[in-house]
């Protein structure tokens, strides 16, 4: 399997810029015609040839099968992004990939001041845009558009809920910045609360939790929209177990049509979980009431 950070340190400046053009032509072409590269990149004829089949060779774009004709692959997307990070000193070296999902890659990273950092690079699919289409502002945007362009807005999106809630302590985790559909955040060593079978003290985990939500709602005046066991990490800190709510792109404003429905949903999925898993005792409309009591 090809590595991130060997294909990126291969890559020379006159790479980059290629690979730059071929970003800025997302909106117009699904596949960009060499004619329109060659007219806006100052390289000679055999130069442009040459590097299209360096970056071929490194799967950081495709041919078109029938046509003289190129565009950016994930794996191009993300050295753009990489390159981005690096240049604005949001990361100094990229680790090895720390996790696979439906919708990223998630990698550790070292920060200039040497702090352990995760990159998480969004990748979009047909699985999760049937999600992001029902919520009407969020999918619209994606209609007509690319899945880079589509990752591209998940990682924005993700990043602008992520500095939101920071910004009023909420337990999720701290960003540090963001290029193009990668986030960067403070690395967390946790387990995914879909795998813990024992807690110390559950309620208390739930009611951490269930202050995330409030936090979110009625403070930052969003709703994660997806929230589930699978996006809740658990972290030991201090012999304590911190919850902390990740995976943010779908949330939604509290004004949106939908909102009640979805703080509705994420609070019944996560009640049930622990009731089901932990054996708690807790009524899902007592919590709801809660969440969004003054």
């Amino acid at each position: 399997m090809v590595k991130l950070g060997v294909i990126f340190r291969r890559l020379t400046n006159q790479d980059f810029k290629l690979l730059k053009l071929l970003e800025r032509a997302l909106f117009r072409f699904e596949y960009v015609p060499i004619e329109w590269i060659a007219s806006r990149i100052d390289m000679p004829p055999k130069e442009l040839d040459a590097r299209l089949r360096k970056l071929r060779s490194f799967k950081v774009i495709r041919k078109h099968t029938t046509m003289p004709a190129y565009r950016l692959t994930f794996l191009g997307l993300d050295c753009l992004a990489l390159k981005e990070l690096v240049d604005r000193n949001v990361v100094a070296a990229l680790g090895d990939k720390i996790g696979v999902g439906k919708e990223s890659d998630v990698y550790k990273a070292l920060t200039p001041d040497n702090k352990l950092a995760s990159i998480k690079f969004h990748r979009i699919g047909r699985t999760s845009f049937k999600k992001v289409v029902l919520h009407r502002d969020y999918g619209l945007k994606f209609e007509r558009s690319d899945w880079l362009i589509r990752s591209i807005i998940s990682g924005k999106r993700e990043l602008e809920a992520l500095r939101i809630l920071n910004n009023v302590n909420a337990l999720v985790p701290n960003a540090l910045g963001g290029a193009k559909h990668a986030v960067v955040t403070e690395y967390l060593e946790g387990v995914e609360l879909y795998e813990v079978k024992e807690l110390l003290n559950p309620k208390d985990v739930l009611w951490n939790i269930i202050e995330t939500i409030k936090k979110a709602y009625k403070e930052a005046g969003i709703i994660h929209g997806d929230l589930s066991e699978y996006n809740v990490l658990i972290v030991i800190s201090d012999e304590k177990e911190i919850p902390y709510i990740i995976d943010w792109p779908q949330w939604i404003a509290v004004v949106d049509p939908n909102a009640q429905n979805l703080l509705e949903r994420d609070v019944r999925y996560i009640v049930r979980f622990f009731r089901k898993r932990f054996r708690l005792d807790i009524s899902e409309e007592e919590v709801l009431r809660y969440v969004k009591s003054e």
